[in-house]
């Protein structure tokens, strides 16, 4: 049973902590600087396609989903802040649940 928990344990802590020590060895690298930079709005494209593709047929259920996506999209561009767009678009499609549902 501990064995079991200690390789649970070392595969849930691992892929977090290699990046970590990646990054720290080769922070001077500007490859490495521009994919941090360009990465929390690449997230942002894969959430903002996925959840649009995923969508269902629903014109109600499209309708919050596009409004949630562009809020989310507009917050990001404006606030440069990834979990403030996330939160943004979470809160326009629950209340935009409220007030079409």
């Amino acid at each position: 049973m501990f064995a079991a928990v200690v390789v649970c344990a070392a595969v849930t802590f691992g892929p977090r902590f290699v990046p970590v020590l990646v990054a720290h060895r080769h922070r001077d690298r500007e490859d490495l600087r521009e994919f941090s930079a360009l990465l929390p709005a690449g997230l942002m494209l894969i959430l903002v396609a996925y959840t649009l593709l995923d969508a269902d047929s629903g014109i109600q259920a499209a309708t919050r989903l596009v409004l949630a996506a562009v809020v989310s999209v507009l917050v990001d561009l404006a606030a440069r802040n990834f979990l403030v767009a996330f939160v943004a678009g979470f809160a326009a499609y629950s209340l935009s649940g409220l007030l079409l549902g």
